[in-house]
């Protein structure tokens, strides 16, 4: 089974994500996880157009993350669920998440490559969504809704993912759109 390390998030490497913004994710992420009973290498089940588990690991958060830190309702599984999907659409598709995308453009990241000779080539968009605990129905209810709101930027010509995280059971939906579906 492959490895999500939540850590890899605050290491530097992923152009979009500063070590700090990294490591606000991965806490949020650890507590969304945590708050739902599952403990560092919980399974991820990957449904949608990909089918694989990923064994998620975290440092345990503290206390008072959970008690004072953070609201599970909100903030958490917004930015938790950034981060899973971040390292997941980089182990699933090998796009680095290069650019936070602007408010209003219907994603959260641009993905593509990031070389001397090109930099930040734009090759897909990424839009994001969570939550803490949902059904089926609720799940293929946002999925619809994140592939509808990608239309605001098909100017750009390029695929969509959206990633819809699921932190109860967990799993993650992944689809993606080509610009004219």
């Amino acid at each position: 089974m492959s490895v999500l390390a939540l850590p890899d998030l605050a290491s530097g490497r992923i152009p979009a994500v500063t070590p700090a913004i990294g490591g606000y994710q991965a806490e949020a992420c650890g507590v969304c996880l945590e708050s739902q009973g599952h403990l560092p290498g919980t399974t991820l089940k990957v449904t949608g157009e990909r089918h694989n588990d990923y064994s998620v690991i975290w440092q345990p958060v503290p206390a008072q993350a959970h008690s004072r830190g953070w609201d599970v309702s909100g903030d958490a599984v917004e930015h938790g669920a950034a981060g899973l999907a971040i390292l997941l659409i980089i182990a699933e598709t090998d796009y680095p998440v290069i650019e936070r995308s602007v408010r209003g453009t219907g994603v959260d990241y641009w993905l593509g490559e990031d070389s001397a000779a090109q930099p930040f080539q734009e090759r897909a968009r990424l839009e994001v969504s969570g939550i803490l605990s949902g059904t089926d129905g609720e799940i293929a209810t946002r999925v619809r809704q994140k592939l509808n709101q990608t239309r605001r930027s098909d100017y750009s010509r390029l695929p969509a993912y959206v990633v819809v995280i699921e932190f109860s059971r967990p799993v993650a939906e992944v689809r993606r759109r080509n610009e004219r579906s």
